[in-house]
């Protein structure tokens, strides 16, 4: 699927973002460029000292005079794919420390588990059929744990 708006063309089949966007890799490289010179800019003064008065109002005036709306918004684009790639690996991690593994499970539990499967011969275990015991301990899996 490919749509065009502005400079952009957008290309939902592809993983690399000029690619998807439809913008040359001269483009995103001009625009690298172009944010450290204005980060240059906002962090020192004419003689390369670092500025004492900063503030993130001034650094976002700076890029509302430095950076044409379309830069704006690969930038914004730039900055939801890192948002979107640390929340992925945020929850990588919350399922991974939430995953079973057989040897952490009690044999008690792992048997009733494993007799509701035989049971339920492929169709899925009903949430009422499991034991009082099973449910507790499978509610706290979401739990952190306490270090007490």
């Amino acid at each position: 699927m490919s749509t065009t708006t502005s400079i952009f063309n957008f290309d939902h089949g592809q993983k690399q973002m000029g690619k998807a966007i439809g913008v040359t890799e001269e483009f995103l490289d001009d625009l690298q460029d172009q944010v450290t010179e204005t980060l240059k800019d906002y962090l020192f003064d004419e003689d390369r000292n670092m500025k004492n008065d900063l503030s993130p109002s001034m650094l976002v005036e700076q890029a509302l005079h430095n950076f044409s709306y379309n830069q704006l918004v690969v930038m914004s684009g730039l900055f939801l794919q890192h948002k979107l790639e640390g929340f992925t690996n945020m929850m990588s991690k919350k399922l991974k420390s939430l995953a079973l593994d057989s040897d952490s499970i009690p044999d008690d539990i792992k048997n009733m588990l494993i007799d509701l499967a035989k049971k339920a011969n492929g169709n899925g275990i009903n949430i009422d059929d499991l034991p009082q015991e099973v449910k507790d301990f499978l509610d706290g899996l979401g739990e952190e744990p306490n270090n007490d």
